[in-house]
């Protein structure tokens, strides 16, 4: 088996973002809560927040701060 990557390649390659956006992308709790908030399409809406918040989900800098008006 050396040499052999399973089905979705080697876990151990991805840095520590990467693993959390797997660990999530495969979690069907995220999904379930994900598919929920779907709907809202605004962005910065207050069940996205909630929802972020849940997970543990951070955002520092947004594209909507870099807005000139």
């Amino acid at each position: 088996m050396s040499g052999e990557q399973g089905k979705d390649g080697d876990r151990r390659l991805l840095d520590r973002p990467g693993f959390a956006q797997e660990f999530l992308r495969r979690n069907p709790r995220y999904r379930s809560d994900y598919r929920k908030v779907g709907g809202a399409r605004v962005a910065g809406s207050r069940e996205q927040e909630v929802m972020a918040r849940q997970w543990g989900l951070t955002f520092p800098l947004r594209a909507g701060c870099l807005r000139r008006s």
